[in-house]
Parts: C-alpha cells; structure tokens; sequence
C-alpha cells in the first residue's frame, strides 16, 4: 500500500523532511514522500527545465506521473523507466526534460536503494563520514528510453542520513559571484552529525541564506532529508 506526504514524513525507523523554494511565484521543482508497506519510505526529488509557469505546469504533470508509477511498484529503476516511457513524449513534445533521482529505502534493514536520471546525485552521513552516491543516468524525456547506471544499494545504520536537494542550491550566487557549491554542502552536513531531520534541513538553508545574503534568488532551491531513527520516540521537528 503507497500513500504519501508533501512536506514531512514518520514511519517505522525512518523519518524525512524537505522543502521547496521557487525562485517566482511559482517553480518547477518538486519532492515527495511515499509510504510502502508502513514501514519503508520512497524519496523523490526533480527538477524540469525552465522557470515560472510553464515549468510549474510541466512539473504537476510529471508529478501526477509519479504518484501513478510509484503505486503500480515502489522499486526505483521501474519507476524511473515507466516514468520516461509515459511522460517522454510529452516531455519531448514541449522540448523539455526533468531530472529525477529517487530512493526507496527498507526501514527494517536500512537498505537504500537509488536510481539517478540526470540529477545531482545524494549525499549520505554514515558514521561521521561524508560521501556522495556514483549512481548516475540520462534525464528524463532525452531518450526513448532511459539509460544509467542502474540501482546504488547502500546499508544505513541507525543515525545515517540522507540529503537530497536540486541545482538551484549549490549553483546559489553570493559574494564575488562565487557558488554555494557542492563541498560547502558536505561541510556544513559533516558538522551536524547528530542533527535529526529537521534540524539538517533548517542548517542548510540557514548556511544558504548567510552565503546569498545580498543576492537575489534565481532558481528554485528544493532540500529533502532522509534519516534513520537511533532509537524510539524519535522524530522529525519539522
């Protein structure tokens, strides 16, 4: 059974947080939380080409897509394939393309399963150390059909993390027209090592806003946070 939640998320062992801020009114990001099972959660983040409201429209459509195809199975790389085969024409009708990456992880086992489509790819905090999935593949809407590295299983521990988020974050301008950067990222993740989901997520975006401060935001800027619960009565503060 799949169900699903926009913002926040608790189940079993696992617990999740994210948010998206468009760079308008309105955005092309997106994120999601799906329930399997009550007890296992799938992770989705993307991001479709474009600003504003074709993009924001472009992005429901897809999004909708999504839901479809995590109900019919949760497994990353059949998501990931049925979603290009049904929105690739679509996608290529408008000359358009999402990146996609996607997670399903087990909250009894703490494996982690992850499919990239041209996205940047997750970090994960794993016992104090900082590392970044190889999983890598084509967007969505590029090709007929998808192409990639296939699924990255990871093992998480209770404690572990995982951080999600798309372009418009570490491309962030701040002084000297410098980016906010990937490394920058990892620091700021590796010196929260306790934090739980919420915690990280508010420690991103408040390092984010020191760094632009000045500087006008010119792309949507959308964070997810995965994390595996170290003991019961634990949970997201979001």
């Amino acid at each position: 059974m799949i169900g699903y939640n926009r913002k926040a998320i608790r189940v079993g062992k696992l617990e999740g947080c994210g948010s998206s801020l468009p760079a308008g009114k309105v955005g092309g990001d997106f994120f999601e939380f799906f329930v399997h099972n009550n007890k296992n959660v799938v992770a989705a983040i993307g991001d479709v080409m474009g600003k504003g409201f074709p993009a924001a429209c472009l992005m429901k459509t897809i999004h909708t897509m999504l839901c479809e195809c995590v109900n019919i199975t949760p497994h990353p790389l059949e998501v990931v394939r049925r979603l290009n085969k049904i929105g690739g024409d679509e996608l290529r009708r408008r000359g358009a393309f999402v990146t996609l990456c996607i997670i399903y992880c087990d909250g009894e086992t703490g494996r982690l399963s992850c499919v990239n489509a041209g996205h940047h790819p997750p970090i994960i905090v794993s016992n104090g150390e900082v590392k970044v999935v190889r999983c890598r593949g084509v967007a969505l809407g590029l090709l007929e059909d998808y192409l990639g590295t296939g699924e990255e299983e990871i093992y998480l521990s209770p404690g572990d993390m995982v951080v999600m988020y798309t372009d418009g974050l570490v491309e962030a301008f701040g002084p000297g027209e410098k980016r906010y950067g990937l490394e920058r990222l990892k620091k700021i993740v590796h010196q929260q090592p306790d934090a739980d989901a919420a915690k990280m997520k508010r420690c991103i975006l408040s390092d984010l806003k020191n760094f632009t401060r000045g500087y006008s935001q010119r792309d949507d800027i959308t964070l997810l946070v995965l994390r595996v619960l170290k003991k019961a009565g634990e949970g997201c503060g979001d």
